[in-house]
């Protein structure tokens, strides 16, 4: 996995369960040594080019949402996994459905004890707000080296007023991200652990992301619509940007589910109600259908 000779992805997300990860509803069930697979996964990122993926399951709806889950890995080739690339508004088939047929899974295949997949659960994810972190497109380098060279109405853009309040509030928040990566790296270099402050870097600089690009394709006029890169400024990185910049506001929790791990696990602020506290999960009400 290191090497990434072996490439793998992450089964989380459900239709179902929207940005509530512990509502999902992929069964496993216990059938001797095996464990038997059925449901579906969604916005699962390089599924198509994955040959193994960490799948979250629920294996026993009788307690609460939490306490059911147990987490497995899975040959992605196997009989019984489908893949479905979703076709994105960028062109792109970045994200994936998964569909689980009867997918047999060994038990040797079990991460953790039985009923154990939440622990599981939150250490992948924290770990994957990290490495969102350090890979998260703010969009301001781009955005200063604009800066730098157009011309608006015969005057370097950096002259207009608006245009300088906004680089300067992009770049204290670029600057704020950098500093808070790196002493996240140190924390962990130094034996620690991913914590709750991973979900800032991905709370701020995908918001700045789309907004950067949203606003100097309006700089841009009506040559901001043009997708070609042969004939579009600055070779259509943000025309693509303003497409695909919605979607990572939701890849790795949306932004609702960021602010929250922020304002519980960081500052300390008192946990909103959850109706279905202590309820099993077969007793969650539900809507229709």
């Amino acid at each position: 996995m290191a090497s990434a000779e072996d490439v793998w992805c992450q089964l989380f997300s459900e239709p179902s369960a929207g940005s509530d990860v512990a509502g999902l509803r992929t069964r496993a069930d216990k059938n001797g040594d095996d464990w038997t697979l059925n449901g579906q996964k969604i916005w699962t990122s390089g599924a198509q080019y994955s040959d193994y993926g960490v799948v979250l399951t629920r294996t026993d709806p009788t307690v609460s949402k939490y306490r059911g889950l147990t987490l497995f890995m899975i040959d992605m080739r196997q009989p019984g996994v489908e893949v479905r690339p979703i076709k994105q508004m960028d062109g792109g088939q970045h994200f994936n459905e998964v569909f689980f047929h009867d997918a047999v899974v060994p038990d040797s295949y079990r991460l953790g004890d039985v009923g154990g997949g939440w622990t599981g659960a939150l250490t992948i994810l924290m770990s994957e707000r990290l490495a969102i972190s350090g890979v998260q497109p703010t969009g301001f380098p781009q955005f200063l080296d604009l800066v730098k060279s157009l011309e608006l109405d015969g005057q370097p853009i950096a002259n207009d007023p608006i245009v300088r309040d906004r680089l300067a509030s992009w770049y204290s928040q670029y600057a704020g991200l950098q500093a808070l990566y790196k002493r996240m790296l140190t924390a962990v270099a130094k034996g620690g652990i991913a914590g709750a402050e991973a979900s800032m870097g991905k709370l701020v600089g995908a918001v700045m992301n789309q907004e950067i690009a949203n606003f100097t394709c309006q700089l841009f006029g009506p040559a901001g619509i043009i997708l070609d890169p042969e004939i579009s400024p600055e070779r259509a990185h943000f025309e693509e940007q303003v497409l695909f910049s919605p979607g990572v506001r939701l890849a790795g929790g949306t932004d609702e589910v960021m602010r929250n791990i922020l304002a519980e696990q960081v500052l300390g602020l008192p946990q909103e109600p959850r109706a279905d506290k202590g309820i099993a999960f077969q007793d969650i009400p539900t809507g229709p259908g």
